[in-house]
């Protein structure tokens, strides 16, 4: 919904801009051809158009390496998290162990 209510506010906005603009015209060089008496906003919204088709790649190249880069510290996060928790329970047992040792020592000599 609120989408919708965006999509109309800047459909709004580009025909007034549209509408101030219909009189301006100028002479669009392109390479070898000219084009004469081009309104002004089409000038404009090819402009935008064009940089943001060129635009596009990059962004989406970015957006992976990011989403990469955030996996693989979750994942050696992960990692660390249970070499840790594996550490942890290791020195447990091997308390237990020599508790254990001690107690049968202490069995021997009685």
């Amino acid at each position: 919904m609120i989408s919708l209510i965006i999509f109309i506010v800047i459909a709004v906005f580009i025909a007034v801009f549209t509408g101030f603009n219909i009189g301006n015209t100028c002479n669009v060089n392109v390479i070898f051809y000219t084009f004469e008496s081009v309104p002004v906003f089409i000038t404009i919204i090819v402009s935008f158009v064009a940089g943001v088709i060129i635009a596009l790649p990059f962004s989406f190249g970015k957006g992976r390496s990011i989403a990469a880069k955030k996996i693989s510290k979750i994942k050696a996060r992960a990692e660390k998290d249970a070499l840790k928790k594996a550490s942890e329970a290791g020195k447990d047992i091997a308390k237990h162990d020599v508790a254990k040792n001690h107690e049968e020592n202490q069995t021997e000599k009685k």
